[in-house]
């Protein structure tokens, strides 16, 4: 959800996405993981990448948020606000 809220904003390559876990999330994820995951979320429909390729350094794979994508995060933001409501709900009957 991190990685597909990050790319919604804006398209990033995946070393900007690595650095906004850490920047917005506080998420100390290590780089493996995050293009393991862009690739697997790729696979699954949830994100594209075209390459870009400068006339200095090495060409970078963009990646974008899907339609699929987009839906997606829609449908576990909305349940993860059900999810949160109720675990409030909870916190507020425990006595401090």
């Amino acid at each position: 959800m991190a990685i597909l809220s990050i790319v919604r904003s804006k398209p990033a390559h995946g070393s900007e996405i690595h650095q906004a876990l850490k920047d917005k999330f506080n998420m100390d994820v290590p780089k493996p993981l995050v293009y393991g995951l862009l690739r697997i979320m790729e696979h699954q429909g949830l994100l594209a990448s075209t390459w870009e390729i400068k006339e200095s350094g090495p060409a970078k794979r963009v990646y974008t948020i899907t339609e699929e994508g987009l839906d997606y995060l829609t449908m576990v933001l909305d349940k993860l606000k059900k999810a949160k409501e109720i675990i409030e709900r909870i916190v507020s009957e425990i006595p401090q």
